[in-house]
């Protein structure tokens, strides 16, 4: 299990329509899918570490990964803590009905969300619910907490489902760069 902190970096978004494909995917060659695979495992290689992995200098690491952070490839870097150590032993799955469903509540709900610690994921869906979120808390009384004095009370909130999670087979942040 990985609970996660970023530390977001500004980077110029007015180049991230530069090097672009039409699906407004970027384009990226092999050694930039190189580099990226390393940095999702360890983003604290230092720049001579990656080159030496995969065969390219520190400067040309350097160049290509400033060229992804400017261009919003790499949006930022975290550390992944363990939750247990820490003492965040419960996860939870929460499916929210609004009471009302227009433009400014959903915006406002979202906001709500943002704003909630203990939620580590969160979207919008389809199906019974509204929105479907990821809870890492302390313990049970964390969640009844969560649940009732939070999202319960909040004015939008008609219903509140929740699930406590047994097992977490897989919780991997990773992106599949092939």
């Amino acid at each position: 299990m990985c609970v996660t902190t970023t530390f977001n970096h500004q980077f110029a978004w007015e180049n991230l329509a530069l090097n672009k494909q039409s699906t407004d995917t970027l384009v990226i060659d092999n050694l930039d899918k190189k580099i990226l695979r390393v940095l999702q495992r360890s983003a604290v290689d230092s720049n001579a570490a990656i080159g030496e992995h995969i065969g390219l200098s520190a400067s040309q690491v350097s160049r290509r990964r400033q060229k992804l952070e400017e261009n919003g490839a790499i949006s930022g870097y975290r550390a992944v803590l363990n939750p247990k150590v820490l003492g965040f032993t419960l996860d939870a799955i929460i499916r929210i009905k609004l009471a009302t469903h227009s433009e400014t509540s959903a915006k406002q709900f979202r906001g709500f969300v943002q704003d909630l610690d203990e939620i580590r994921f969160a979207c919008a869906i389809t199906g019974d619910a509204d929105y479907l979120l990821h809870a890492r808390v302390a313990d049970l009384n964390a969640l009844s907490t969560l649940i009732n004095t939070r999202l319960l009370a909040h004015k939008l909130v008609a219903e509140v489902r929740s699930d406590v999670v047994l097992d977490i087979i897989k919780d991997d942040a990773e992106l599949a760069i092939i």
